[in-house]
């Protein structure tokens, strides 16, 4: 019964550490998007999943919020068109109060963005899943103020 009840402990030890592992990964590799994103490196299409879900939740100036679906096809171009004017301007995002929740298989880093000039921040989210032996991302949902994203409809 002790040999039992060890084996089963050992095993109980291996599965922590292994998701404790993963959720270090995921947090690592958040970093290391953040760090990339912030310096306009041409490899940020490389941290997600091929069709990722990007989603804009608009704070309406009306009140209330909608939620736009960019086609990821759309959001690989625009990142590249904005990210000019991103370094011109030296624009960099800023995430505070980041929470890791375990999601099936994947990761949920829920944080409050605080962009270049906000004071506040706004929230947002991006769920990582492991494809291979990388963590990317297969969806990214960011609250905003700005009302261009409600064209996109």
């Amino acid at each position: 019964m002790k040999k039992i009840l060890l084996t089963f402990l050992a095993l109980m030890g291996l599965s922590l550490s292994v998701l404790a592992d993963d959720k270090t990964d995921v947090l690592n590799t958040f970093e290391k998007y953040v760090n990339d994103a912030n310096s306009y490196s041409t490899t940020i299409p490389n941290y997600y999943m091929n069709n990722a879900k990007i989603l804009r939740v608009v704070n309406k100036k009306q009140g209330g919020q909608a939620t736009v679906v960019i086609p990821f096809d759309r959001y690989l171009k625009e990142m590249q068109t904005h990210s000019k004017i991103a370094k011109v301007t030296n624009y960099k995002n800023r995430y505070e109060n980041r929470k890791v929740t375990q999601i099936g298989n994947d990761y949920k880093i829920s944080s409050i963005r605080i962009p270049r000039n906000d004071k506040t921040g706004l929230p947002c989210h991006f769920i990582f899943t492991k494809v291979g032996d990388k963590w990317k991302i297969k969806e990214e949902s960011m609250q905003t103020n700005v009302q261009t994203f409600l064209n996109a409809k």
